[in-house]
């Protein structure tokens, strides 16, 4: 393969047995998801949600603390643990 850049990793994607597999949602939702803090190279972030609260998709779960980005919710659910 011809790269038009000079370095970098280039780890084999192995998607040979699945590139031509459709995309199928799941029968049903997961019963816990669990969303890591730490996601990025600098310090974790600080949940911003509390055990209680409602979360929809999208919305801001995690403040960064120094470098970093924010985390955000991947699902809509209640906060079960923090």
């Amino acid at each position: 393969m011809r790269r038009s850049y000079l370095g970098g990793v280039h780890p084999a994607s192995y998607k040979e047995s699945t590139r031509r597999k459709p995309i199928v949602p799941l029968e049903e939702a997961p019963k816990q998801v669990v969303i890591a803090m730490s996601m990025h190279v600098g310090a974790p972030c600080k949940p911003i949600v509390a055990v209680g609260d409602e979360v929809k998709v999208g919305q801001k779960i995690g403040e960064i603390a120094g470098l970093g980005a924010p985390i955000h919710a991947s699902v809509s659910g209640k906060v079960v643990a923090v």
